[in-house]
């Protein structure tokens, strides 16, 4: 196919589809968590390493994936990663003990890696400055609908058809994917722009953009902020449901509240960009998100009460969207020319920490403070990262 020379509405539409693969894949079955640990006689902390199996395929496959794409493109390396994804998630459905389940949900995740590292490659392959950031906008106002619609998804299918239908379901959603990159998604990357496709070009390209100090601190704001929001994912099932009592029907709706909030902070973002500097939507964000979340240790430590717990994890959950489609285009966009190794190393530090962060959550007693501890400590860290790039970057912005 010819390369695109914009981003259009459905190319941006297909491009969500494929980086929903990972919210699709982790809040649908959340609801259903806790049955899982009866139904394969199993515990709390190894169901969670399912979680952490996914996220490590996520980070290996898009640390794989990006560089190639660099040398060899985009668009025949998404076909294979949908296609993987597919597989996967029917093997998760058919998975007869938790070891099964564990190895699904890895290989599922390094199919998902190659679809998001590759939708995200295709922004900048297409736009620079603040049109990036609000393609990047969008992108995250698109993929808050997964958020929204997983949850509800699995708390209304979880009973009729159990943990297992649900992963029939997320096989549904990946084959619409397969057929999106054959009939929306055309090739990015022309071949005048691509790196040479051996393992020292693919060295090359990862030292290329680690020498830039400005997308190194975007690097680490991008990746701390999404952990603290898996110190959420991972802990607020069993801290909703089984230490405040809520119905997995009840869960579902606080986490598709919290999603319309993605929504809503995006939109928020996009009708800001470009009257606010970008670096100052994102420390503004991660502000929020820190204060909000000191208050939220504050609470689940002395007074646990559900309402209120609510309403500080909407405020937090709303702001990620200014986050993390902020720190992309900034980062990215200091290495533009190198996109895909630069989306990759980004997804590969999100969900490789991610995946370290989320077993955390299961040890300790109080799965609330132990979640708001984590959200803490992993908000200090982005919050910090990104002072150190803005004030590196605040000369001459390369968005620009």
């Amino acid at each position: 196919m010819n390369t695109p020379r914009q981003l259009t509405v459905p190319l941006l539409l297909a491009l969500a589809l494929l980086s929903a693969s990972a919210p699709f894949a982790t809040d649908m079955y959340l609801p259903a968590l806790p049955d899982i640990v009866r139904d394969l006689d199993t515990t709390r902390g190894m169901v969670q390493l399912t979680l952490s199996a996914f996220l490590a395929g996520l980070a290996i496959g898009q640390l794989l994936i990006g560089p190639l794409s660099d040398a060899i493109g985009r668009r025949r390396l998404m076909l294979v990663g949908t296609v993987v994804a597919l597989v996967a998630a029917v093997g998760a459905g058919l998975a007869p003990g938790i070891e099964g389940l564990i190895l699904a949900r890895l290989i599922q995740g390094l199919g998902a890696g190659a679809a998001i590292v590759l939708s995200r490659a295709v922004v900048p392959d297409l736009a620079a400055g603040d049109a990036a950031a609000r393609a990047f906008a969008l992108l995250m106002t698109m993929q808050g609908v997964a958020p929204v619609l997983a949850p509800v998804i699995g708390g209304l299918l979880a009973e009729p058809i159990g943990w297992r239908g649900l992963f029939w379901v997320l096989a549904g959603l990946a084959g619409l994917q397969v057929l999106m990159v054959l009939t929306v998604i055309p090739e990015s990357l022309p071949p005048e722009r691509r790196s040479p496709a051996t393992l020292r070009g693919v060295l090359g390209n990862y030292a290329h953009v680690l020498a830039n100090p400005g997308y190194r601190g975007y690097l680490l704001t991008f990746a701390a902020a999404f952990s603290a929001m898996f110190c959420y994912i991972s802990a607020s099932p069993f801290l909703m449901q089984e230490q405040l009592g809520m119905s997995v029907r009840g869960f579902a709706a606080m986490f598709a509240v919290n999603g319309l909030g993605i929504i809503g902070g995006s939109l928020l973002n996009t009708r800001l960009i470009g009257r606010v500097p970008t670096e100052r939507l994102l420390l503004g964000a991660l502000t929020v998100q820190l204060s909000a979340s000191l208050l939220l240790l504050a609470v689940t430590r002395f007074h646990p009460r559900a309402w209120l717990i609510m309403v500080l994890l909407f405020v937090i959950v709303a702001q990620i969207s200014i986050v993390m489609g902020n720190s992309t285009a900034l980062g990215t966009g200091l290495v533009r020319e190198r996109a895909g190794s630069a989306s990759a190393l980004m997804g590969f530090a999100q969900f490789g920490i991610a995946g370290l962060v989320s077993p955390l959550m299961g040890l300790g007693s109080d799965a609330g403070v132990t979640m708001a501890t984590g959200m803490v400590t992993c908000f200090l860290v982005a919050l910090g990262a990104a002072l150190y790039a803005t004030r590196l970057t605040a000369g001459p912005r390369s968005a620009s």
